[in-house]
């Protein structure tokens, strides 16, 4: 099950999961039509070869994740979640009151600690070992005057990450966070204002599909002692700065 599917690392890690032996993908999100227009991910899903459901979520709501863990029953149970769902807000941050605060944390990091309680509880319930994978960001490590509250709701992902890998490894669940750097897509060009010049070692922008490779990773039996680890996806980016 991916949150934010319908665009962006959501969509590329639907895709991806069902190129390397997904029997089903969960897409949950709040619109089947993505960010940047095509196919819905539910067709790009089965032509890569997997049975695809679209389950309408707002992550910010305790009951949507009970329609999507029902949709993951029909299919034996949830084995996955990668929670990939994000918004961005880029203002100064004396000029960010409660409301636009409370927004962005909603979203991010509560939309995240929901979604990963829902599945936890599921994978407890039917005895599945499996993963969690929550993305945060580059900007979850370090702070960005423009994206302060971008920042803080990333950096509770990460922390959060740590006490729920410590939490369900008892039950045979991993839990990992994967950090990407700056990367190409909808929300970065249109939301984010194209990034900031930063440099990049690798001299470009990463794509969504090296996000996905590693969130797939990590939902494999390849990483299969990894748990409660940040994995930075950014083209070297945070080791220069």
């Amino acid at each position: 099950m991916i949150t934010g599917a319908n665009s962006g690392i959501g969509r590329a890690t639907a895709v991806r999961a069902a190129e390397e032996g997904a029997a089903a993908v969960i897409v949950a999100a709040p619109s089947l039509t993505a960010r940047e227009g095509g196919a819905p991910t539910t067709e790009l899903v089965e032509q890569a070869g997997a049975t695809a459901r679209f389950v309408p979520t707002d992550v910010r709501d305790p009951a949507a994740f009970d329609a999507v863990v029902a949709a993951a029953d029909e299919f034996g149970g949830m084995d996955t979640l990668a929670n990939v769902a994000g918004i961005s807000d880029r203002v100064d941050l004396l000029e960010i009151d409660l409301e636009r605060l409370r927004r962005v944390m909603s979203v991010n990091f509560e939309g995240t600690f929901l979604g990963s309680q829902a599945a936890a509880r599921s994978m407890i319930r039917t005895g599945k070992h499996g993963s969690i994978i929550n993305v945060s960001s580059v900007g979850g490590m370090r702070g960005f005057a423009h994206a302060s509250t971008y920042s803080a709701s990333k950096g509770a992902v990460r922390a959060f990450t740590y006490a729920l890998a410590d939490a369900v490894a008892p039950h045979g669940i991993r839990a990992n966070v994967v950090h990407p750097g700056q990367v190409d897509t909808e929300m970065l060009r249109v939301e984010m204002g194209g990034g900031s010049p930063i440099r990049i070692p690798l001299g470009r922008k990463g794509r969504p599909h090296e996000i996905a490779d590693t969130i797939v990773w990590l939902a494999s039996d390849l990483s299969s002692y990894v748990n409660g680890a940040s994995i930075v996806v950014d083209g070297g980016y945070s080791a220069v700065i």
